[in-house]
């Protein structure tokens, strides 16, 4: 059975994460049917705007710690933060902007899903954040970057220092999202913005969508052509991943306790 539902509708394209029962936690499968869904998209005419929710009530809680156990302990975990990265990738530089609708958890790798969209709405209510710090991960470098520029180093740090999660209108306080809405408004709220892009003549829209992301690239580090500014980072990325902390970080989140992190 599919976990992402994909429909078009005249100029508007809609992808839903279809995990409701493990809160559309991202699985290695979710993230190769997403990709596939937006690869489709991009060569899509008629497609004006893309709509990205999750069924149920959450948009997404982060990924699937179950795989993330596996991975450890052998080369997939490689190939899934390169297929998320390029998913981050393929919404960012997809043609015609991408509005996330968000209700209850956007966490972790939902988060990360969130800032990588051109537009939010989120319910009030909402939980956003990237508790990493609270389970010993730490997102790769790409990641840091898309935040750091949607809010901020200091709103940055606050997040990723403390793990905090923050409502859907202390995030649209900071700019992380365009719009926090009563809970009960979201998918109407959400339609008049998908509107308001769908009336706009179509041309001008891509082009502007290009010209920021133009400014973005101005603004970032490539990793490929300036990886001597990344590699202490990722040496100390690499070894977090591959920490006793991790493990006890997860074992206290399944056994929803605090964990004791000894730095080792």
């Amino acid at each position: 059975m599919a976990v992402v539902r994909t429909s078009v509708d005249g100029p508007v394209a809609s992808v839903v994460l279809s995990r409701p029962d493990s809160r559309n936690a991202v699985s290695a499968e979710m993230l190769s049917e997403l990709l596939a869904a937006f690869g489709d998209l991009a060569v899509a005419p008629e497609v004006r705007v893309v709509v990205l929710s999750g069924e149920g009530r959450d948009f997404c809680a982060g990924a699937d710690f179950s795989e993330l156990e596996i991975m450890r302990a052998g080369p997939s975990e490689m190939d899934y933060g390169r297929s998320f990265e390029e998913l981050l990738e393929a919404i960012a530089t997809h043609p015609v902007p991408v509005v996330a609708s968000v209700q209850g958890a956007a966490l972790g790798a939902g988060c990360q899903i969130l800032v990588a969209c051109d537009l939010a709405v989120v319910a009030s209510d909402a939980k956003l954040g990237i508790p990493m710090s609270r389970l010993g991960l730490v997102i790769n470098f790409e990641n840091i970057q898309r935040l750091v520029l949607a809010v901020g180093p200091k709103r940055a740090g606050d997040v990723l220092f403390t793990g905090r999660v923050v409502s859907g209108d202390e995030a649209a306080a900071w700019g992380l999202v365009n719009q926090s809405v009563p809970p009960g408004e979201l998918e109407g709220r959400t339609g008049l913005l998908v509107d308001q892009v769908v009336e706009a003549a179509p041309l001008s829209v891509r082009a502007s969508k290009r010209g920021i992301g133009v400014v973005l690239e101005h603004l970032h580090v490539d990793r490929m052509t300036e990886g001597h500014r990344t590699a202490d980072f990722d040496m100390m990325a690499a070894a977090a991943f591959a920490s006793e902390d991790l493990q006890e970080g997860i074992r206290a989140f399944r056994e929803r306790r605090r964990p004791r992190f000894r730095g080792e």
